[in-house]
């Protein structure tokens, strides 16, 4: 039995190729997008800093104007990063 590793970089790079994906993005700054790609890897917040050099006040201001530029208010019932991962892949609203 062989096992396929799953790399997301590859999964980002497929998805990215959507028109619809790239609407729901366009707010976002480069950076943002740059931290978004990040949060789609899997990586921490504290992991995102360590990757882009830079503090992690930096991060979280960076993650925050990406759930607002998204849409994405704060909501006990649902998770914020999860839904902005999965608008990132292009398979949410």
């Amino acid at each position: 039995m062989t096992t396929t590793l799953f790399r997301a970089p590859d999964v980002t790079d497929r998805m990215s190729r959507g028109a619809h994906r790239d609407d729901l993005l366009e707010p976002l700054s480069p950076r943002e997008r740059e931290v978004l790609a990040l949060m789609a890897e899997g990586r921490s917040n504290h992991a995102i800093g360590q990757q882009l050099a830079v503090e992690l006040k930096t991060v979280e201001t960076h993650v925050s104007r990406v759930f607002t530029k998204l849409g994405l208010s704060e909501d006990r019932h649902e998770n914020r990063r999860v839904l902005a991962v999965l608008r990132f892949l292009g398979r949410g609203s």
